[in-house]
């Protein structure tokens, strides 16, 4: 039994690996921010985006090729100002929209380490 749990292992490692994703958000529409970075983080088919300088995390799910992700905060008016993220995966690429409520911007994030 101990042997069979230790080259189990391994595989367990492997399905629980992390991928990182990083590229450029481009504005698309809306009032924007000038051109920034992201990262993209999917592990267990949760996924973290987290654009600009990384001080907001909009959390979500990678479900098939599609990954989906959002976070809702509050703007100085006490008003929620819902951001979001959609993003195909093709290959070692994610291609998606981030969208807040003044800006939509297209993203384009590669896979790092590879």
């Amino acid at each position: 039994m101990r042997l069979i749990l230790l080259a189990l292992l391994p595989l367990a490692a492997c399905a629980a690996a992390t991928q990182n994703y990083a590229g450029d958000v481009r504005p698309i529409a809306g009032t924007c921010d000038p051109a920034g970075q992201a990262v993209l983080t999917i592990s267990n088919k949760s996924i973290i985006f987290a654009p600009a300088s990384g001080t907001l995390f909009l959390r979500g799910e990678l479900s098939g090729d599609s990954a989906s992700a959002s976070l809702t905060v509050t703007d100085p008016n006490k008003q929620p100002y819902r951001l979001t993220f959609q993003g195909t995966l093709e290959g070692k690429t994610i291609a998606g929209t981030y969208t807040t409520p003044r800006c939509r911007y297209a993203a384009t994030l590669r896979l790092t380490g590879d």
